[in-house]
């Protein structure tokens, strides 16, 4: 996947001018510098916040996605049986005259499964990265403990998506947190072209699963104005430290 998008970065790039004055150094100093300091801040805005945040928003939506109907008995042996051997439409067949189907929660789920199916979770998903608020829940899994197993391998992902931005973060001599630095550099790359008259370095994040959309451009954007500010303080505290105006 491959995103691309406008920002204006007239005012950092402003900054970036002064604060070569200020600081006193070269161009490949000040680049590097700054690219470090950005690639840090694109970890922090790129979701989730936190890692307990993350997991707390993937057993949210996948319990938006799949029921957990593990703990289920049954007083009837017959349909136990069958609810143990995994015919679970047979025992919903067994409901369906019921006089009071319409309130039977197990006659809601259009399919329940022994295990989560990925590609149902999967198609769920937004391309905000998470599943929408109103999702009605339409599947049930009726394998004991399977749910939460399910739900333990996708937190295992939690900060994927900001690792991304570690190849590049590494070589600048940056660093993230511990959840995020687990998953390694394999995600990302990076463009050195700190040389010459126009230095620059190009941060790529490659995950597969990053949120799309809109929230690229938004990452991006406080990401390049939370470090605009941080350099105007920077240039702001070396003038009054030197005594000079400009």
């Amino acid at each position: 996947m491959s995103l691309k998008f406008d920002i204006d970065d007239k005012d950092f790039q402003n900054a970036l001018v002064r604060y070569k004055v200020a600081c006193q150094k070269d161009w490949q100093f000040v680049v590097k510098q700054q690219a470090r300091r950005v690639g840090e801040k694109l970890v922090k805005f790129t979701p989730p916040k936190t890692a307990g945040i993350g997991k707390k928003h993937v057993a949210l939506d996948i319990g938006k996605v799949f029921a957990d109907l593990g703990g289920t008995k049954w007083d009837n042996e017959s349909i136990d049986k069958m609810w143990r051997a995994g015919n679970f439409e047979g025992v919903k067949a067994a409901f369906s005259k019921h006089p009071d189907k319409s309130n039977l929660p197990i006659l809601q789920y259009d399919r329940i499964f022994l295990k989560p199916v990925r590609n149902i979770h999967k198609s769920a998903i937004s391309r905000s990265g998470r599943v929408p608020k109103n999702w009605k829940t339409r599947y049930a899994v009726a394998g004991k403990g399977e749910l939460k197993r399910y739900v333990k391998i996708f937190q295992s992902h939690i900060g994927t998506a900001k690792s991304g931005w570690l190849a590049a973060l590494s070589k600048l001599g940056g660093k993230a947190p511990a959840f995020v630095a687990k998953h390694g550099t394999k995600f990302g790359g990076y463009i050195d072209g700190n040389k010459g008259d126009n230095p620059f370095f190009t941060l790529i994040n490659r995950v597969s699963t990053f949120p799309r959309g809109q929230t690229p451009k938004r990452i991006l954007s406080r990401a390049f104005d939370a470090q605009l500010k941080a350099m105007e303080n920077n240039i702001k505290r070396l003038m009054e430290k030197s005594g000079r105006i400009f």
